[in-house]
């Protein structure tokens, strides 16, 4: 009988994993982060890229301004918005600038890159908190005054349940940091051995 093999250490799992983790956390960032919807369909949805890019927002209303049909709710077509470039917002920038240092900080051997992975993707997450909390807030204060403006008299708009919030790919993006996170704090826990981390000083000259 072959001899079993040997279970894979934690430090193990994080070389191996957290590259993917984190590639795939930096790839949602072009998913919907934020949306205004109107009876349950996105009108609106504004991506990570799209703020960090300052880029045209996605959704039914941006889609038909770009065809040149102008834009309106389903269920209240006397609703127009001009649909403007997503404003750049710096928390965004940072999160993904930080993201993308945890991607590259996976790809190193080191005790000192891990624990920098470990770090970074603690301080992403909380660039997103920020970013939830302002833009969130930000969105909703714009719809409703919009809302009030220009349909104060309009019956249709007031049966019309419109709701804006996070969407899946913010949340995406934070369950990828907290597994980074989590990878990264167990393979810190072990201790140095054969095929672990490359040692942070050259070994002296024999």
């Amino acid at each position: 009988m072959g001899e079993p093999k040997p279970k894979k250490t934690k430090r193990e799992i994080w070389f191996k994993f957290g590259r993917f983790i984190t590639g795939v956390t930096i790839a949602c960032f072009f998913l919907p982060f934020f949306g205004v919807s109107c009876e349950g369909v996105d009108v609106i949805t504004v991506s990570g890229a799209d703020m960090v890019g300052g880029c045209k927002p996605g959704g039914l209303i941006a889609e038909a301004d770009e065809q040149g049909k102008g834009g309106g709710m389903s269920g209240g077509g006397d609703m127009e918005m001009k649909i403007d470039n997503v404003k750049r917002e710096p928390l965004a920038i940072a999160a993904f600038a930080l993201a993308l240092v945890a991607a590259g900080l996976a790809w190193v051997r080191s005790r000192k890159a891990t624990l920098g992975a470990l770090c970074v993707s603690i301080a992403c997450v909380g660039a997103l908190t920020g970013l939830y909390i302002k833009v969130g807030g930000d969105m909703k204060k714009a719809v409703d005054a919009e809302l009030s403006k220009k349909n104060t008299g309009s019956q249709v708009m007031k049966d019309t349940k419109v709701d804006t919030g996070s969407r899946f790919g913010l949340w995406l993006v934070v369950l990828g940091l907290v597994g980074t996170g989590v990878l990264a704090a167990r393979a810190l826990k072990e201790e140095d051995g054969p095929g672990g981390f490359a040692p942070s000083t050259p070994p002296p000259p024999a």
